[in-house]
């Protein structure tokens, strides 16, 4: 019995848990047009229900007791088709005056889908008279909803974002520059960077076009998007300002102004006009406290951050003065650059050279982070054991709020005793094997220390190998001569080149379907297959776009002498994959691969006629 209560309730817990991830199928949001408004004015409050279905629920809207409605709910419907995958919309408006002075609540709106109800967020709406209104924005609302006192009402804004404002010395702060704006945006300009004194700074790297989101700010719908990123590092304890960014817009104003005459409302752009807007963020006061005192290492040399440490050699077994790579490597978040990585005691028979430092930023995604290696050569000059002693390195954790150590642990070295010439390489000359030193990247090559002498009275015109040489010479030139003249004869001709190229951008592009096959997004490999196709018969043929139909490739490949069996396989693949690619209709794995070597099979039989 308690077996089958067991069951039962893990069938409910289920059933909860599925419902509630359908539920996320479905959204809603709301969000008003200016949350200031004078006690005679009207502002408009929406509501979108949004979803991968075009059967959306039917929204409960609130009780507007406080407001007149002078019109509503009005809707409009929007069907989204993106990557094969379909989005719709419903959006509800109403038009409101308010019946009173003060802070006006609208309620929330609410939806119910699989038994689930979802709700829209509270508006507060501030009425009194004379208040200047906000110009009107975007009415659909937006996924994230907060209040902000510096943006009130204003259709531009721009707006400094710290991650944090009271930091240790050295720890990364995040700084994002985010334009708020409720007007079409064409374009910006940077006019002043903040010089940022008493930082490091570390940029992130950008895309070339701004990602736009949306956020309900103090109730009112605003896009927004990040214009620049940093990663700042204090280098100075205190409170430091980071000085205003300033940025240039060019932005869409509707004219509000009556037309004169008849001229002036002919000639006014319907779609507004265009003025440029400067705008700058406020100043940030950031303040830096200093690492603690109390429980630092003497390993400790500033780093500030999350790290990682290792320490390596390619080889712990070598002879006597052969050359030995040891890599000391610190990754992780931070000031990787101005991070000092700890010194080596190597034993004093190990000769030691000045390591090679290489340092590596990753600047994408939401923090700094990278690698720094110190890179040492090794040659030990005596044969025995050795012991590298353990090479420490200390950081600060931010987060925990201590002091961190890692240790490397001792390296065991055993050194062979080894034969050879000596040798004088760097502030020392010992016994040294030919080719001795490995240095990194093949910076030094070895010295050759043997040379080939011929006899005086040598004529090497009598010998075979002369006129070999002289031989394989005159044929790379011959060779280079006739190619040269190919290439020539090609750049000259399109139609011939054209047709030599046609196999292999045919394979090229059934080789990026094959690749596609397994792809969700089923057009792409479609539209593969067609390209490799099409293009095959038009750059041997020589046939152009236009003139492009199944009865004029048929009458071509008839002319031809090829089969009408093989037209027709070539014809049927072509068709297929223009069909499933326009028609966007899925198709199972199976049936892909089948047209696949359908259109491989098509083209090979082709490639033997023309």
């Amino acid at each position: 019995m308690d077996f089958r209560k067991y069951i039962l309730k893990s069938f409910l817990i289920l059933i909860f848990i599925t419902a509630g991830l359908s539920a996320q199928d479905v959204r809603i949001k709301a969000g008003v047009d200016k949350n200031q408004v004078d006690v005679n004015g009207q502002f408009q409050y929406s509501v979108e229900v949004s979803g991968k279905s075009t059967s959306l629920p039917d929204v409960a809207f609130p009780d507007f007791k406080d407001f007149y409605v002078l019109s509503g709910p009005n809707s409009s419907t929007s069907i989204q088709w993106i990557n094969g995958a379909m989005t719709s919309s419903k959006t509800f408006s109403y038009y409101l005056r308010p019946r009173k002075e003060g802070k006006l609540k609208i309620g929330k709106s609410s939806i119910t889908y699989k038994g689930k109800t979802i709700t829209s967020d509270e508006i507060i709406v501030t009425v009194k008279t004379g208040a200047v209104s906000s110009q009107p924005g975007q009415s659909a609302a937006a996924p994230k909803s907060r209040r902000d006192a510096d943006i009130a009402g204003e259709s531009l804004y721009l707006k400094t974002e710290v991650s944090k404002r009271n930091v240790y010395l050295g720890e990364q702060i995040i700084i994002k520059y985010k334009l708020y704006f409720r007007m079409n945006v064409r374009g910006f300009n940077i006019d002043k960077m903040p010089s940022n004194a008493g930082f490091w700074a570390e940029e992130f790297k950008m895309p070339s076009q701004p990602v736009i989101e949306n956020e309900v700010v103090n109730g009112i719908n605003y896009n927004v998007a990040v214009i620049k990123k940093t990663a700042l590092f204090p280098t100075q304890c205190g409170e430091l300002t980071m000085e205003p960014m300033q940025a240039t817009l060019e932005a869409v104003v509707r004219s509000k102004r009556r037309s004169r005459s008849l001229f002036d409302s002919f000639f006014d752009d319907p779609f507004g006009r265009t003025v440029q807007k400067t705008i700058s963020s406020k100043p940030v006061t950031i303040k830096v406290k200093p690492l603690p005192k109390k429980n630092k290492p003497l390993s400790f040399r500033g780093a500030v951050g999350n790290y990682n440490f290792n320490v390596s050699v390619d080889k712990k077994e070598v002879n006597a003065n052969e050359a030995i790579s040891m890599k000391i490597k610190l990754n992780g978040s931070g000031n990787i650059k101005l991070a000092e990585l700890p010194k080596a005691q190597i034993p004093p028979d190990i000769e030691k050279y000045e390591p090679k430092i290489t340092s590596k930023i990753h600047n994408e995604g939401n923090i700094i982070s990278g690698s720094k290696t110190a890179e040492y050569i090794l040659i030990p000059r005596i044969a025995g054991q050795y012991q590298i002693k353990p090479i420490v390195f200390s950081y600060f954790d931010p987060v925990k709020k201590g002091y961190k150590t890692i240790s490397s642990g001792d390296i065991s070295l055993n050194i062979l005793k080894g034969s050879g010439t000596r040798i004088a390489f760097g502030r020392q000359a010992d016994n040294m094997p030919h080719q001795a030193v490995a240095l990194i990247g093949q910076d030094i090559r070895y010295i050759k220390e043997y040379s080939h002498f011929n006899l005086i009275g040598f004529r090497p015109y009598i010998s075979l190998k002369f006129w070999i040489s002289i031989f394989a010479a005159l044929l790379l030139f011959g060779g280079f001569y006739i190619y040269n003249d190919y290439q020539s004869r090609l750049s000259g001709n399109e139609q011939l080149a054209r047709r030599k190229k046609a196999g292999k951008i045919a394979a090229r592009q059934l080789s990026e379907a094959k690749k596609q096959l397994n792809a969700k997004n089923q057009s792409m490999f479609y539209k593969a297959v067609s390209q490799a196709l099409q293009g095959f018969v038009q750059d041997k043929l020589n046939i152009e776009l236009t003139d492009f139909s199944a009865v004029n490739v048929k009458t071509v490949l008839k002319q031809k002498g090829i089969s009408d069996e093989e037209i027709k396989e070539y014809l049927n693949a072509l068709e297929e994959s223009d069909f499933r690619q326009f028609a966007n209709i899925s198709a199972s794995l199976d049936e892909r691969n089948e047209l696949f070597e359908q259109a491989k099979s098509a083209l090979t039989k082709l490639e033997k006629w023309i």
